[in-house]
Parts: structure tokens; C-alpha cells; sequence
């Protein structure tokens, strides 16, 4: 018996920003930047939007549509459908987001505090940011509870509910995420000396269209940005209403991540490259390397302070979406009542954090296995139950159709069954592969 939810979302609006909200964090503004960049750039954002469309659309409409029919989480869905004794692979799901805000929290918290270091240190920060990254990021226990902090923060939105915490919060959130970087993108493309940089992110290198590795790497980072992976999807799905429309929802929210990580892309690779820095310094790029970018330009505190504000945005919406997804199974796995679940959550994330901000190895060791091994894996198993045991087709029709008012082509079905689950088999294998590769990097 599926279990029922007592609230929903308060409009289709909502829905589409917390999903926003959910997928866009601190990988779309520090992560897709840099890949771009390394990765061929207008080649690599042209190769990112066929696979948002082919394969991550798709598979994520599907497994909305699953959280909407069984008005739950995955570990009731997959008891629904597979058993109670097969069933218990569902049990994987909120393992992962459990796991991935552990670490995902410190670097939330990282961003919460530069707000404010911004307003009471910014001349500190401009001047030496290297020195004043370190000396924070050494300073453990201050870390440790600027991250406690960042996780209480979330569990009070939560604490709210649906509509009256994570809608209203996302709602006002996410459009104002999109204004301050519009603002950011106007100030850096008037920089002088902008044109190579732009170039660099805009133009296409076509050689890179054959690179096989290439199109794997856009597939993750596709994969990542639109949320699909340890029914990330289903946390919100399941608190859909039954005559939503889906793929309309869902093609909107894909549009608005596609946008929003150009935008920061437009933002940091221009400015970086026109200034001669590295783009290639990953986390640093927001916390040294872009410090420096704005001292160098007029009212750079409020333009520094601009920017972490908008990183602070997309953060918190993305880790609310991660800390949601676990509350969302565990509720309806165990039968708690959800503030019970945001309670254990809570404690069990502020726990698992405390390694991670003490030891850099283990922190990159749960990042590997949980952001890379774990999504993979999830949405792999994800995307066979539905495509195969269910059936495409009867996904289609009697799911993911019910309130859609436009006709979903039959070649939905072949696509789903023998291009998306493939290639999800061939990021799972290529992830496992990189095991003992990693552990060796991390632990020697």
C-alpha cells in the first residue's frame, strides 16, 4: 500500500523552482565552468545539452512519474513494485544524499561564512585570499560549526514542510540566484582584455565531438545538473499533485539549469582567463582565485559579496533537495512521521561531517564513492526497474502521459531501454573501473 502524502506542492511555479533549486548548486557555479573550459568549451556545452535532452530528460521524467504514482519514496515504490525481499535495494537511495551532504555541507558552509566575511573582512580577503582561505579552512572547529550551522539552517526550512519551508524558500530563492548573476555576467563581459576568455568558453572545438571520454564526461556532469542519480527526483516527485504535467515541468526546469550554468560559466571563465589565472583549481576557483578577480575591479567587496550570496543560494536549495530525498525515504521506509526523520537526519549528517573536515583524504574518498560510484549506480538501477521491469512503455502511457497535454512520441520507449540504460551501464562500469585507481591516488 503506497504511502499517502498529507501535503503537495502549492503550484506547478513551485514545483519547477524547487526542482531548480534541488538540481542547481555549487557544481553548476564552480564545477561546469572549469569542465567547460578543459573540455573543448562551446563543444562541451553543445555535447551537455544533447545528453540533458536524450538521455537525462527522459530518465527523469520517469522517475518523477514513479514518485508521483506511489506517492513516496523509493523504498516504498521499489516494495510496491519488486516485493518486500527485492525491494530492499531501495535502501541504497538515501544512503547516497545521506552520505553526499556530509561532505556537500562543509563546502555549504564554506560559502555561508565568506557572506559574512565578505561584509566584516572583505579588504582581509581581497587583499591576501590564499592566506585567508587557509587560515579558515585550517581553523577546524570554527569550520565545524559554521557547517553545524548550515545543517541546522536546513532542517528548519524543512521543518517547515513542503509549501510553508522548501517551496517558499526556493520560490523567492532561485529567482533571485538568477538575477544577481545575470547582474555578475553584464559587469565581467564589460571587462577589458574579455574576448579570449569569452572565446575560449563560447567557440566550439569540433575535434572534441569524437572524444568519446568527452561525451562521457558531459553525460555526468549531465546526469548531476538535472538531479538524476539516488532519486533525488523522487524526494520532490512524490509530493506532486496526479494532474501535473510532467514532461512541461520538467523541460522547464532543464531549461532553467542549462541557462543557469552558462550564466556562471559566463561569469568565471572570462574573468579568470582575462586575468591569466588558473582554471583549473576546482573549489579554490571560488575561494582564492575569484577573490582576486574582484579586487581588481571597482566596489569589489560588493561584487565579491554579490556572488557568495548567489553561491550561498544555489547551495543551500541543492543540499535542502539532497537532506529532503533522505527524509523522503527513510519517512516512508520506517513509517516515522517527518519531523522524527529530520531529526535523525540532522544528527546522522552533523556526525558524518566531522571526518570529513578532519581528514581531506576521507572527505575526497566520500566524494568519489558517494558523488561519482553512487549516483551511477542508483540511477542504473533506477532506470532498469522502470525501463525494463515496469516497462517503458506502460511508463509512458499510464504515468508519465496522465496530465501531460502534449502526445509523448512512441519513440520514447526504444530510447529509454536501449540508449539511456546502456550508457548508464557504461558510466557504472567506467566509475568501478576508477576504484582502485582512486583509492591508490587518496590513500598514498
Amino acid at each position: 500500500m503506497a504511502e499517502k502524502k498529507k501535503e503537495h506542492f502549492g503550484s506547478s511555479l513551485g514545483f519547477v523552482f524547487t526542482m531548480i533549486g534541488m538540481a542547481f548548486g555549487l557544481g553548476a557555479i564552480w564545477r561546469f565552468p572549469y569542465v567547460t573550459a578543459q573540455s573543448g568549451g562551446g563543444a562541451f556545452v553543445l555535447m551537455f545539452l544533447i545528453i540533458t535532452l536524450v538521455l537525462a530528460v527522459p530518465a527523469g521524467m520517469a522517475e518523477i512519474a514513479l514518485a508521483r504514482k506511489m506517492q513516496s519514496g523509493p523504498v516504498v515504490a521499489f516494495k510496491n513494485i519488486l516485493g518486500n525481499k527485492k525491494g530492499r535495494i531501495a535502501w541504497l537511495y538515501p544512503i547516497i544524499p545521506t552520505g553526499l551532504n556530509m561532505f556537500y555541507m562543509v563546502v555549504v558552509a564554506w560559502t555561508l561564512a565568506y557572506i559574512c566575511f565578505s561584509i566584516v573582512y572583505g579588504n582581509e580577503i581581497m587583499n591576501d585570499p590564499v592566506g585567508f582561505f587557509d587560515t579558515f579552512s585550517n581553523d577546524r572547529l570554527a569550520v565545524f560549526g559554521w557547517t553545524v550551522v548550515t545543517v541546522l539552517l536546513n532542517a528548519l526550512i524543512l521543518w517547515k514542510g513542503i509549501q510553508g519551508g522548501v517551496e517558499k524558500f526556493c520560490k523567492y530563492g532561485i529567482p533571485l540566484l538568477f538575477v544577481i548573476l545575470a547582474l555578475l555576467m553584464v559587469r565581467v563581459l564589460t571587462l577589458p582584455n574579455i574576448s579570449a576568455g569569452l572565446n575560449l568558453f563560447v567557440n566550439p572545438d569540433w575535434s572534441q565531438m569524437l572524444n568519446f571520454s568527452m561525451w562521457a564526461r558531459a553525460t555526468g556532469m549531465a546526469l548531476f545538473a538535472i538531479g538524476l542519480g539516488p532519486a533525488a527526483l523522487m524526494a520532490y516527485g512524490a509530493y506532486l499533485p496526479k494532474d501535473s504535467d510532467i514532461p512541461a515541468d520538467f523541460l522547464t526546469v532543464a531549461f532553467w539549469n542549462l541557462l543557469g550554468c552558462i550564466l556562471a560559466g559566463l561569469i568565471i571563465v572570462p574573468a579568470v582567463v582575462a586575468f591569466g589565472l588558473d582554471l583549473n583549481s576546482g573549489p579554490n576557483l571560488t575561494f582564492i582565485t575569484l577573490p582576486f578577480v574582484f579586487a581588481q575591479l571597482p566596489f569589489s567587496i560588493v561584487i565579491a559579496l554579490g556572488f557568495f550570496i548567489a553561491m550561498a543560494l544555489g547551495a543551500v536549495s541543492s543540499s535542502i533537495g539532497i537532506m529532503e530525498n533522505s527524509v523522503t525515504t527513510v519517512s516512508g521506509g520506517l513509517g516515522w512521521s517527518r519531523k522524527k526523520t529530520i531529526v535523525f537526519i540532522t544528527v546522522i549528517t552533523i556526525i558524518g561531517a566531522i571526518p570529513c573536515i578532519w581528514s581531506e583524504k576521507f572527505l575526497a574518498a566520500m566524494d568519489f564513492f558517494v558523488g561519482d560510484v553512487g549516483y551511477t549506480l542508483t540511477a542504473t538501477i533506477m532506470a532498469v526497474l522502470l525501463a525494463w521491469y515496469v516497462g517503458a512503455k506502460k511508463v509512458r502511457e499510464e504515468w508519465i502521459q496522465k496530465g501531460c497535454h502534449f502526445k509523448i512520441p512512441t519513440f520514447y520507449d526504444p530510447l529509454y531501454k536501449y540508449v539511456i540504460c546502456p550508457i548508464l551501464f557504461l558510466l557504472l562500469a567506467q566509475s568501478c573501473f576508477n576504484i582502485p585507481k582512486i583509492l591508490t591516488t587518496i590513500f598514498t
